[in-house]
């Protein structure tokens, strides 16, 4: 009985040993009244003449007095989800800070660099929080207004208020921050990230360069297959989205290429076709290329739509693929529109008529909560001459994840063609294949454009 009783105060003494162990924020924690933060305010137009030029001299910037402060007043922290109160002055003004959101792994991870950054937004209303980066690690980091921090672990808070006034805090890491880890798989939007200045800092060039071999090289895009009925067959946009920047006297490069294949069969009694929408995306810093860094565009209102001719329909549709939160599995409500098969319709119809049916709905829809990858699409259970599936707000934009992998966002539209005619004769049919898209930057539309792939076909029962 003695022995049991010792054997169960060892074991006891070990489970509050244990318990005393478990690093901070592993569930919940608190943390009050941390110290206050010196910081720099500035117009976003002087931030842009110091920090956003190719003759910005970044001794200037360091030289102004600090003229704000922050005092984060408490920090909460569950699992991947945080919280902060703070007050911050600048400009003879005090004001509040509400931010909550959630935490992820910075790309600066794949390069085994301990850093983690925030997608948070301000309930109060008066900020933007541009950046919020825990940087506990000791390799060189980029700063703005501490570089005394280059080396040491830091916390970065970079706010805008709606005055044009950009507001920079660089603070040692507090002990309170020294032991958060996240597990979000995800990948942070790089807004909040690497390209935090994508709405400060003004473009040095912004174009659309014609795709041509060495583009397409420069975006991984050496090896393309034949386009023909029977192969998957390849396509890209005849431009590639492109935008430059100065930043603290890094040149940085960021292109974006929408591209896709497709794969349409012979018909006989049935065969399954393949539309899709994805990126190509490249991005270099002086000129060496960051692959772990996302471009700053971004898709949405990506529509796909296929159209049948002679002497078929389509009898069953699918849609796959990955967009920003969204994976194969998950559910997504989606637009679709489609167009009946019906007697009255040509027997042949050409492809300027296929075309009209397809111009006629791919811009409309019924919305439709669909389970990527396994749930049939189609509105009613009819045979169809188009399919048409329209992602809406749901936006694409990444090509890599955290581990490297390159399936990146796109976007699939299966469809099931079948001969479909009394006659039992065979037929060459035209069909249509359409993709369309809105290309976005810093939130507003910077492009809308499409692509159409017309090909024959052989139909028989």
């Amino acid at each position: 009985m003695k022995n049991l009783r010792f054997m169960m105060k060892v074991l006891l003494t070990m489970i509050l040993t244990l318990s005393l162990t478990v690093p901070a924020f592993a569930e919940q924690d608190v943390k009050e009244n941390l110290d206050l933060t010196e910081g720099l305010a500035l117009s976003i137009e002087e931030f842009n003449i110091l920090y956003g030029k190719p003759t910005s001299n970044l001794e200037d910037i360091t030289s102004i007095d600090k003229n704000a402060t922050i005092k984060i007043q408490k920090i909460q922290i569950n699992d991947n989800q945080i919280s902060l109160s703070a007050v911050v002055n600048y400009n003879n003004e005090s004001r509040t800070l509400e931010a909550t959101g959630e935490l992820y792994n910075s790309y600066k991870q794949e390069d085994s660099i301990n850093s983690i950054v925030g997608d948070l937004k301000d309930k109060s209303g008066n900020f933007e929080i541009k950046l919020f980066d825990i940087y506990n690690d000791t390799a060189k980091d980029k700063m703005i207004v501490n570089h005394s921090l280059e080396n040491m672990p830091h916390l970065k808070t970079y706010l805008n208020d709606h005055q044009g006034n950009i507001i920079l805090f660089e603070t040692a890491l507090s002990k309170e921050l020294e032991h958060i880890s996240v597990n979000n798989n995800e990948k942070i939007d790089t807004e909040k990230d690497f390209f935090w200045f994508n709405d400060v800092i003004t473009p040095y060039e912004q174009k659309e360069i014609p795709t041509n071999d060495s583009i397409k090289s420069t975006l991984g895009l050496d090896s393309f297959s034949p386009t023909a009925v029977g192969y998957f067959s390849d396509w890209t946009h005849s431009t590639t989205y492109y935008k430059s920047f100065y930043v603290g006297n890094d040149y940085v490069q960021a292109y974006s290429l929408p591209y896709g294949s497709w794969k349409a069969l012979d018909v006989k009694n049935q065969s399954t076709w393949t539309n899709s929408f994805k990126i190509a995306e490249h991005v270099t810093v002086n000129g060496k290329t960051n692959r772990s860094v996302d471009s700053p565009f971004k898709y949405r209102n990506v529509k796909l739509s296929t159209a049948v001719g002679a002497k078929s329909s389509i009898v069953t549709a699918f849609i796959d693929g990955r967009l920003a939160g969204i994976n194969s599995g998950s559910s997504l409500a989606i637009k679709i529109a489609e167009k009946a098969w019906s007697t009255a319709l040509p027997a042949a119809p050409s492809i300027s008529e296929i075309r009209s049916w397809v111009n006629a709905i791919i811009d409309a829809g019924t919305s439709k909560t669909v389970t990527l990858g396994s749930s049939n699409i189609k509105l009613s259970t009819s045979p169809t001459v188009v399919e048409s599936v329209n992602s809406g707000n749901n936006q694409l934009y990444k090509i890599t994840d955290l581990n490297g992998s390159n399936t990146g966002h796109h976007l699939n539209l299966q469809t099931v063609v079948q001969y479909e005619s009394t006659t039992g004769t065979s037929a060459t049919a035209n069909a249509v294949l359409k993709i369309k898209w809105d290309v976005m930057y810093a939130s507003s539309l910077l492009d809308s454009n499409q692509k159409e792939i017309t090909f024959q076909y052989n139909v028989s029962k």
